[in-house]
């Protein structure tokens, strides 16, 4: 017994009639009837009485169209249910980042994406590179946005946007010799004391990288590990040192003239942001909406 015979059944019933049941079902009246005959030889009774001119039902089909009409709106029920439960839904949702995305890039859109789901909650969860994706890994959160790829097995690794590494300069005289030059060499670093972030965050990672590949390899010897950006922006400004950071993270200050940025040369300091999840875990539709929200506002907001 299919599903489609007792669609055909129940409709002839409700329409008294096979050639209007057969008009409401698209099908020809031949392909009704048939489905009703192989319901009759399964059942080995008949389910009409076609002695009359009117078509009647049988008991035996009076009893098969009570529970087909059951059986049927079964059906549609279990498939709204199961269609409801991809809709997105009333949840909040957390996103380990680390710093540049989750202060520069995060906020921004998860504003607009809370605008367009009101009922979801986003929440921003600020790590380093590593902390985050092994957060991601353990299944601590669905998503995270990082800098730098951390070998976890089955994460994967979506690029969603371009950074640059600037040499951030204080704007005071004792770095005049930096500030005149509108691009730096490793070299010209040496002799400054460097204001750094913890090992483990992916800006300080890309930096010491590309340090490893130059012919001129600066010796950090004096550097003060700072673990967050915006203690850095501030030393930077107060003149305790260079830095090397994300051209988001003090684009503000160079625009007030609180700071002097200047390019590397010989050092590839561009690095994408990821957004990371793992490919074994099944993400609520929220969760989806947010991962596909996310790569569109970003294209959208370097193309703008």
């Amino acid at each position: 017994m299919e599903f489609y015979q007792l669609e055909a059944f129940v409709m002839v019933v409700a329409n008294k009639s096979f050639s209007r049941a057969a008009e409401n079902l698209y099908l020809s009246q031949p392909t009704v009837s048939a489905h009703v005959k192989s319901l009759e030889k399964e059942l080995g009774l008949p389910l009409f009485d076609r002695g009359k001119n009117e078509l009647i039902t049988t008991p035996a089909g009076e009893t098969l169209y009570r529970y087909a009409r059951d059986l049927l709106d079964l059906r549609a029920t279990t498939f709204t249910e199961i269609q409801s439960v991809q809709k997105v839904v009333e949840e909040k949702i957390t996103v380990a980042a680390s710093s540049v995305p989750c202060q520069y890039l995060l906020p921004k859109a998860a504003a607009a994406f809370e605008k367009q789901f009101p009922g979801v909650s986003v929440s921003l969860r600020q790590e380093n590179s590593r902390k985050a994706c092994e957060d991601v890994f353990n299944y601590h959160c669905p998503l995270g946005v990082v800098g730098e790829k951390i070998p976890l097995p089955r994460l994967v690794f979506q690029p969603i946007m371009t950074d640059e590494l600037v040499v951030a300069i204080p704007r005071r005289d004792e770095y005049r010799m930096l500030t005149m030059k509108d691009s730096l060499h490793v070299s010209d670093l040496a002799g400054y004391k460097m204001l750094l972030r913890e090992p483990g965050s992916g800006t300080r990672s890309r930096f010491e990288e590309e340090l490893q590949k130059t012919v001129h390899s600066l010796e950090l010897t004096d550097v003060t590990v700072y673990d967050n950006q915006e203690t850095i922006k501030q030393a930077v400004r107060q003149g305790l040192g260079l830095t090397v950071i994300s051209r988001y993270v003090v684009e503000d200050y160079e625009e007030f003239g609180l700071l002097v940025t200047r390019p590397l040369e010989g050092m590839n300091l561009k690095r994408d942001f990821y957004l990371v999840y793992h490919e074994k875990r099944i993400l609520s539709p929220a969760s989806k909406a947010l991962l596909t929200f996310v790569q569109n506002f970003v294209t959208g907001e370097e193309k703008a």
